[in-house]
């Protein structure tokens, strides 16, 4: 698919600022487009972060069964709610700006992370893997321009 640029998604942009107004940093993933905050991308320090390894290090001791999935093999997340973000707070893991930044400084700093959790998509579904938890790293991910995500597999509660 092509952007109003010319460029094939998936798409990196930054919007401008306006009069102070808030700039995003835009990407999609399957149709779906993805907001980042640009305070949020710079407070990480990832301006100018370059992925070394096709994904995130996760601690292998702690999670058993880690593989790497392409992300292009993972349909996007369906939003819980309209009007519902990809990127929320959470009463237990802080706000979704502590959560990205939490995230973001752990790649650059090169941390393990905890997996994110996917199933076999079901009959019908068009990708192969569904998404199940971990949208946070998984979306982070994508910006800072890995091409795996490591995961495990997860119970999917619709089924």
């Amino acid at each position: 698919m092509l952007g109003r640029w010319g460029e094939t998604f998936p798409y990196f942009g930054h919007g401008r600022e306006i009069s102070g107004i808030l700039c995003l940093m835009k990407f999609t993933h399957h149709g779906l487009q993805i907001e980042i905050p640009d305070d949020w991308w710079t407070e990480a320090g990832m301006r100018g972060f370059v992925a070394a390894f096709t994904a995130y290090r996760v601690n292998h001791s702690l999670f058993k069964n880690v593989r790497e999935v392409p992300i292009k093999d993972v349909g996007p997340v369906v939003s819980r709610n309209s009007g519902v973000g990809i990127f929320n707070d959470s009463e237990e893991e802080g706000s979704a700006r502590e959560r990205v930044l939490r995230i973001l400084r752990g790649f650059r700093f090169d941390n393990a992370i905890p997996p994110v959790e996917i199933v076999e998509g079901q009959a019908g579904y068009l990708y192969r893997y569904k998404l199940v938890h971990g949208a946070h790293r998984f979306y982070c991910s994508l910006a800072a321009g890995f091409s795996c995500v490591p995961s495990i597999e997860g119970f999917d509660p619709k089924h």
